[in-house]
């Protein structure tokens, strides 16, 4: 009831956001000034094409493009305030949109794409926050271990009311996304206050952050009761693999008989780490996806050898709406194998292979260059993967996080106030597996 109360004071006091020229990125959690998309499935970056210019300008259409230019310049009444870098970006934005690869294929003009490849390396310069915009609520998924956000107090399940004294009201739930990281971003060791609302609470508190770059940690873990490993990967970041593998060979020295693999939430990322953490549960040659090209030729991706820290042993895979890329690679391979159930909500729905082709200015076009299948030839795209065990959250219940947690092992009367239905799922079902 009280956060209900929150939340139609959030909807009263919020004023209107000029809608901003770029479409969003995923339409749920972006990680803020990331420029992280559904998942970098190549970590090369490809230089444009030779000679594009000229069979662009040849186009039957490439007039319309040009008068709409013009037309502007002449005649919109406050084109001084648009600049000619901002309509060439836009134009580009439209294009790339066009292709109707929504979440995947993306424009990023030379500022996403610096934090892109930021967050590529395992890195964010921002404030360090997870967000989610359902039903046009901007909540805090989590903040990120020892970021800005963190220190600030600012916690799972905050209500962000306002950024810098902008709200939010009449911006839709699609454009939210881009409206929030727009405000939110900006320079290294500049501040940016937000007002929020605890989960639970009706009284808003301020806080004014400093940005920073902030080192990701994509991997997290803790005991749960009778020796349930909660292992949370956030995304498949460099280095993830190596995290995993550690995570796991921890947990085992603590005892862990039963694994729950937390991909909610999860945009996806590096394919090299999709197969390295795969091939932690995974025995070697296991067929994770197959790339489709445009001619329909198909090829497999597999794993790769037979040193995986947990490829017996009980294992449940959580994955939701927000799971994407290569979370889906992963929880569609583990589905295939009949390595575990899938509980929880059906995945996002991306179904191609990234390539980021770096443009003259330091712009990355981020293209879909093949489709990706499931081990079993099933097409993702704009359809996502089906758990075996559908649970969904009740509404105002947020996604738990082990890093929420300051102890390496929840005792069982933590445990009994955890409100995450999916986690206790899991947990049932790793604790029927250990039965059986």
């Amino acid at each position: 009831m009280e956060l209900e109360k929150g939340r139609r004071r959030t909807r009263q006091s919020m004023k209107s956001v000029r809608p901003q020229l770029r479409s969003l990125v995923m339409a749920f959690m972006l990680i803020i000034a990331m420029g992280v998309g559904a998942g970098l499935d190549r970590y090369a970056l490809q230089t444009g094409v030779a000679g594009a210019q000229d069979s662009f300008t040849e186009l039957s259409n490439f007039d319309v493009l040009a008068d709409t230019y013009d037309l502007i310049r002449e005649n919109y009444v406050e084109s001084d305030e648009i600049t000619d870098e901002q309509l060439v970006y836009g134009a580009a934005n439209g294009m790339v949109n066009a292709l109707g690869d929504d979440g995947h294929s993306r424009f990023m003009n030379p500022e996403e794409a610096e934090s892109y490849e930021l967050s590529s390396q395992g890195q964010l310069l921002g404030i360090g926050v997870s967000l989610d915009y359902t039903g046009g609520i901007v909540t805090v998924v989590a903040p990120f271990d020892d970021s800005p956000a963190f220190d600030a107090g600012i916690r799972s399940g905050d209500i962000i009311i306002s950024v810098d004294e902008t709200t939010f009201d009449g911006v839709s739930e699609d454009e939210l996304p881009t409206v929030v990281t727009d405000l939110i971003r900006g320079e290294e060791g500049t501040d940016v206050t937000l007002e929020l609302i605890h989960l639970g609470e009706t009284e808003p508190y301020e806080v004014t952050i400093t940005r920073a770059i902030i080192e990701i940690k994509p991997v997290s873990w803790v005991m749960l009761p009778d020796n349930v490993m909660w292992l949370r990967l956030s995304q498949f970041s460099a280095g993830a693999t190596d995290g995993v593998r550690e995570a796991l060979r921890e947990g085992k020295a603590a005892g862990a008989e039963a694994v729950i693999l937390d991909l909610r939430n999860n945009p996806g990322g590096l394919v090299f780490e999709a197969i390295g953490i795969n091939s932690q549960f995974l025995p070697n040659g296991t067929t994770l996806y197959q790339e489709q090209d445009k001619d329909g030729d198909t090829k497999p991706v597999k794993t790769v050898g037979n040193d995986g820290e947990w490829l017996e042993g009980p294992l449940v895979v959580l994955i939701n709406n927000n799971s994407a890329s290569a979370a889906e690679i992963t929880s569609s391979a583990m589905q295939a194998a009949d390595r575990s159930e899938l509980l929880g909500q059906t995945t996002f729905g991306t179904g191609t292979v990234l390539l980021p082709f770096q443009l003259s200015d330091g712009s990355i076009a981020m293209l879909g260059t093949e489709l990706w299948l499931t081990a079993d030839g099933e097409q993702i795209w704009k359809i996502g993967v089906e758990p075996d065990i559908e649970v969904v959250l009740e509404p105002g219940v947020t996604v738990d996080v082990p890093a929420l947690y300051e102890t390496e092992v929840i005792d069982e009367e933590t445990f009994s106030l955890v409100e995450d239905s999916q986690l206790i799922a899991g947990y049932d079902q790793a604790m029927a597996e250990l039965e059986n």
